[in-house]
């Protein structure tokens, strides 16, 4: 029972310094890619694994946090699915952790304007399936509240 007390406490440690560590201005967005056993799926696009490199953000501006979303102090972070194309920009996006329907559709919105160097598999860019993680954070003269 005591390992599984230090191991839980480890994983709890670990999660926090991990969200701490993503807390930043007012909107904040982060690519992280979705780890996937086979290579292609059947619709032509690929996931990431080893003979895929991830994409990577080149351009990604940061959501506008709604103003009644604000006003409520709501805050937190969505993600979202997507495809990362041949040019690396995103398409079919999809929420997969909402939020609240105004962040869900801030979030949404602020990914559509994103710019992704693709992803690529023998260097040659391919389409490739993501996550993305979209952050909403409220500060106060430079605190989080």
């Amino acid at each position: 029972m005591r390992n599984w007390a230090k191991m839980l406490a480890a994983l709890f440690s670990v999660l926090l310094a991990l969200t701490a560590s993503n807390a930043q201005t007012d909107s904040s967005a982060t690519a992280t890619v979705s780890e996937a056993a086979s290579d292609r799926a059947p619709n032509g696009v690929y996931q990431v694994n080893d003979g895929v490199t991830p994409p990577r953000a080149i351009h990604s501006p940061s959501p506008k946090h709604p103003k009644a979303a604000r006003k409520d102090r709501y805050q937190g972070t969505a993600v979202l699915w997507l495809v990362v194309d041949k040019e690396g920009l995103p398409r079919d996006i999809k929420v997969v952790r909402s939020l609240r329907s105004d962040l869900d559709l801030a979030a949404v919105d602020a990914v559509k304007k994103w710019k992704f160097a693709p992803a690529t598999k023998d260097g040659k860019p391919v389409p490739v399936q993501v996550n993305v993680e979209v952050s909403f954070r409220l500060r106060w003269c430079g605190r989080q509240i």
